[in-house]
């Protein structure tokens, strides 16, 4: 059996381009937001590892003229920025959410599409994973308001279900899916978790 060739445009990438999407990852956000109602008019959204920055067209998208979307990535931007958009080129490790919050306030919701660069090997790639959702977590703790959503990518593997158990300890609910969009090889899962304690 022929293995797909992941370096050529598949039907997602080519819908994304059509769409005027950086990348063929705001499909994923799209089923995800479908599914558990993450973005709404007027949020406040913050959004970790933003570039290309097709997430951030979705969300700004989203939540209107009246809402936020701020985005924080070590690469820029693909794109123009919307009115509602801010975007801060930093690496998330190098992120001080304390000033953060002192300058945007708090946040209804944190997206992280965070990957780490892989090694091909998975129980490594799934522990650098791990430690990239738990600094997101860590970022989400001090900027979301109480009941407030984190939304953010985890790969399957060594550390997943250790954090796993760590968000359901500080959100009121947890959930965790795999959209039709993501590659059938990819062992990335997506968790939302919903009203911060």
């Amino acid at each position: 059996m022929k293995k797909p060739d992941y370096t050529k445009p598949d039907f997602y990438a080519r819908k994304a381009k059509a769409q005027g999407f950086p990348a063929r990852s705001v499909f994923k956000l799209e089923e995800l937001d479908r599914r558990f109602k993450v973005l709404a008019k007027g949020m406040r959204v913050l959004d970790l590892g933003a570039a290309p920055g097709s997430w951030m067209k979705y969300a700004s998208d989203k939540v209107g003229p009246g809402g936020l979307v701020a985005g924080i990535d070590r690469n820029r931007l693909s794109r123009q920025l919307h009115p509602n958009e801010v975007f801060y080129e930093e690496d998330v490790f190098d992120t001080a959410p304390a000033k953060l919050k002192e300058e945007w306030g708090t946040f209804d919701l944190v997206l992280s599409d965070l990957a780490p660069d892989t090694s091909g090997q998975k129980a490594t790639d799934a522990l650098r994973s791990v430690a990239l959702a738990e600094q997101a977590l860590k970022i989400a703790e001090t900027i979301l308001k109480p009941g407030g959503s984190l939304l953010l990518k985890v790969f399957q593997g060594p550390g997943f279900d250790g954090f796993y158990d760590l968000v359901r300890e500080k959100f009121e609910s947890v959930s965790s899916s795999k959209p039709k969009s993501s590659r059938p090889n990819s062992v990335e899962m997506f968790i939302f978790c919903k009203s911060k304690k």
